[in-house]
């Protein structure tokens, strides 16, 4: 799978990796991985430094569309998405049509995510 998918339940993190070329099917994938280990409110860094993007605009729209509607219910998690400066107009596009339901930031460095995670989670 092109998006690897580290799951701590004592951090209450997910970490996933992006490598190669990456389809909307792929980040399907990664998300039901998410949501079979009830994992869906934990927060999130999604690196895709080494990810080669096959999305269009279109596919993040049809994508926050979908995941809306699919459970508008569900609460979800922080997420940091850590990208280069190359792909971050696609990364900002993403983490807009899906900060209604959690915050999303797009970062240049996977340690300023962290911090950033840290700051903007809420505590039990």
């Amino acid at each position: 799978m092109p998006i690897r998918c580290q799951i701590s339940h004592p951090d209450r993190m997910v970490i996933g990796v992006a490598v190669g070329a990456i389809t909307p099917q792929d980040i399907d994938g990664f998300v039901a991985e998410i949501a079979k280990a009830k994992a869906g409110h934990y927060r999130k860094i999604i690196d895709v430094m080494a990810a080669i993007p096959s999305l269009t605009e279109q596919d993040v729209v049809d994508y926050g569309e979908r995941s809306q509607k699919a459970s508008p219910e569900l609460k979800s998690g922080p997420l940091a998405i850590v990208t280069s400066h190359e792909h971050g107009p696609l990364a900002r596009l993403f983490a807009q049509l899906t900060f209604d339901r959690r915050p999303a930031k797009v970062f240049r460095s996977i340690h300023d995510a962290r911090k950033w995670l840290q700051e903007n989670t809420l505590r039990d």
